[in-house]
């Protein structure tokens, strides 16, 4: 028996009809395809499967009308309603993929790239399909996200800020401690302890360099004197002019040193025994000159001993300061064996 032939359209459109687009799901992909082509291609398919069956029917009743065999008709329409099945099978897949799996696909892509600031929110507008409706709650989630970070910063940079101007804060507040800590609060010079720790690395350094370095031992003579006729205010008040002429007196460069009591240091680097004793000379005559109208026995008076690095047996900080004390007492015993000789003639 003569089968009736089917012309079925191709999946692309009908015969004679111009190049249909790319498949749908590369280019739905590649985001090519508008909605309106995707309802039009859903359309076409399910047209084309409704013609199929169809004709399939048609093509069956003229097979009876016609004495045709019904067990080869049977198996024709068997083969054509499984072609069918398997083509809404398909169809089916492709509404998944088009209306679900693809729209999840980029409404991830877009989501992550709006969360990385990359994309603006308004892109999640163009989400189609079943994800688009959660689109208005995934763009209130991520303004707020975005508001969140926002504020975040904001309190990550005003704690930084708060933190420096604490730390600065602290940091000035260990210098002034260091600072007072080094000092003599009385006359403003540095400390016995800033000696024993500034005056080894002078002496290194200048060794190194092969620059004169010269110690200035100061004690102030009769200053118990002036204690007990006094009273110890006038003393305080002597160490601290004492103090203040050292400090005006010596260079920039040199270091003064209260060591305790009425005596002190001057380290004067890179000066040799000529300017250390043309210092030595300034300091006592400007003493002399300050205790000049103080009504007492004997007026205090500065006695200096001087040594130099390079003229000390031990050139160390422990052998500079032993010489500078050996000569201050040189100079005092000179000074008590010039009066022991002198005929007495006022006060000094």
């Amino acid at each position: 028996m003569t089968q009736t032939a089917v012309d079925l359209p191709p999946a692309n459109g009908p015969p004679g009809t111009a190049a249909a687009p790319a498949d749908p799901p590369a280019a739905l992909a590649e985001g090519d395809r508008t909605p309106a082509a995707d309802r039009a291609g859903a359309d076409a398919v399910l047209r084309a499967l409704v013609l199929l069956l169809a004709v399939t029917i048609v093509a069956f009743a003229a097979r009876l009308l016609l004495g045709g065999r019904p067990a080869r008709d049977s198996f024709v329409i068997q083969v054509v309603l499984g072609a069918a099945t398997v083509a809404g099978i398909c169809w089916g897949a492709w509404q998944r993929y088009k209306l679900w799996t693809l729209p999840v696909r980029r409404l991830g892509a877009i989501v992550e790239q709006v969360r990385q600031g990359e994309l603006p929110l308004d892109e999640l507008s163009k989400v189609e399909g079943v994800p688009g409706v959660l689109v208005p709650v995934l763009r209130d989630l991520l303004t707020d996200l975005k508001s969140r970070r926002a504020e975040i910063a904001q309190l990550e940079q005003e704690m930084n800020q708060r933190v420096a101007r604490r730390t600065d804060a602290l940091e000035r507040a260990l210098g002034s401690l260091r600072e007072k800590a080094a000092r003599d609060p009385m006359t403003g010079l540095y400390n016995r302890r800033m000696l024993d720790e500034t005056l080894p690395k002078l002496v290194d350094k200048a060794a190194a360099d092969g620059r004169p370095l010269t110690v200035l031992m100061v004690d102030v003579d009769y200053f118990k004197l002036l204690n007990d006729t006094l009273g110890h205010a006038a003393g305080d008040d002597l160490l601290k002019s004492i103090g203040q002429i050292i400090r005006s007196t010596a260079r920039t460069s040199d270091l003064a040193f209260r060591c305790g009591g009425d005596e002190f240091v001057i380290v004067a680097d890179g000066a040799d025994p000529a300017a250390g004793q043309a210092l030595a000379d300034r300091l006592v005559s400007l003493v002399d000159g300050l205790v000049r109208p103080l009504k007492v026995e004997r007026r205090p008076r500065l006695s200096i001993g001087l040594a130099t690095l390079t003229a000390v047996a031990d050139p160390t900080a422990r052998g500079l300061l032993a010489a500078a004390d050996k000569a201050l007492y040189a100079v005092k015993g000179h000074r008590k064996r010039a009066a022991a000789s002198a005929v007495p003639a006022g006060t000094r």
